[in-house]
């Protein structure tokens, strides 16, 4: 059962069976055994990728129920037995790496000498299928209030911080003294992230809804590599504050008068992990990072009465 979660999680046996470490035709040898005992059908082909069949999705859940009660026998364990101490394994992507996440780190290992600590920096469609699998123990993350978030019952999300996102433009550019409305850039060159990115798609839905296709032509998920583009004057971007951890005395932050965009970040784990002494103690520092995380270097305009 645990298979199919994978393979769902990842939407193609191709994808599960490298995470794995199996060929794809193995997957599917094991796949079609667990369809047999069950006596139905648990995934469907869509295009190159598979998703779940509705009896697929009820024995996930089932088996999503089981994996937390376990997740919280060794957390219960390791609370006796341990303390804070072992491996916690962590990853963020990388604005929250560097703003968030390092700082948690390094706290937690001055006060937890016995605690092994690793570290990776990947977006979010990367290391969430990579908590799932316990390949990571800590996933900080994030999401916006204009996108749907899809339910998942194999994991608790924690919430760190909520904050807005500016336009940034330009300082050269006639409108940076303010006010702006998200439609006064429907004719401007967006700098965006990757295909395939949620940062991408909230961009592509606030432009929609303000009336117009945007131009994404420039794309990173590198924030100093979009203000450095913004300060260039190649483009506009939505930013959020804690993109400024250097100076980009070029480029202006503008809140626009029509809309209201919002990020948050979050700090993910496999249900019923949360008892784990060294994954409690991530959460408490990190959330103590949180909230005296907050703009540094941006120069924001801010609204017109």
């Amino acid at each position: 059962m645990s298979l199919l979660r994978e393979v769902a999680s990842r939407g193609s046996i191709a994808a599960a069976a490298g995470a794995l470490f199996l060929t794809p035709s193995a997957v599917s040898q094991q796949l079609s055994v667990l369809e047999r005992e069950a006596g139905v059908v648990l995934l469907e082909r869509v295009g190159r990728g598979v998703r779940l069949t509705h009896a697929g999705e009820r024995l996930v859940a089932h088996t999503e129920r089981v994996l937390a009660v376990l997740e919280e026998a060794e957390a219960d364990l390791e609370a006796v037995s341990e303390g804070v101490a072992g491996k916690l394994r962590t990853c963020a992507f990388p604005t929250a790496a560097r703003a968030l996440l390092v700082p948690a780190l390094a706290r937690l290992r001055a006060e937890n000498p016995r605690l092994a600590l690793s570290l990776v920096d990947l977006e979010p469609e990367e290391s969430l299928p990579m908590l799932k699998t316990g390949d990571l123990d800590v996933v900080v993350t994030y999401g916006f209030d204009r996108l749907p978030e899809r339910a998942d019952p194999g994991v608790e999300r924690h919430l760190l911080l909520t904050e807005p996102l500016y336009i940034a433009v330009s300082t050269a550019d006639p409108r940076a003294a303010g006010p702006i409305r998200m439609a006064d850039f429907s004719d401007d060159g967006w700098v965006v992230g990757r295909d395939g990115s949620p940062f991408l798609d909230v961009m592509v839905r606030v432009a929609n809804e303000a009336g117009f296709e945007p131009h994404v032509d420039l794309h990173s998920n590198d924030y100093q590599v979009i203000l450095a583009s913004v300060q260039a004057g190649l483009g506009v971007a939505l930013v959020p504050p804690l993109a400024f951890f250097a100076e980009y005395p070029g480029v202006v932050c503008l809140s626009p008068t029509d809309v209201q965009i919002n990020r948050q970040i979050l700090a993910v784990i496999r249900r019923g992990s949360g008892g784990r002494p060294a994954i409690e103690a991530a959460l408490r520092v990190l959330r103590d990072i949180a909230d005296h995380a907050g703009v540094q270097h941006a120069t924001v305009v801010p609204k017109a009465d």
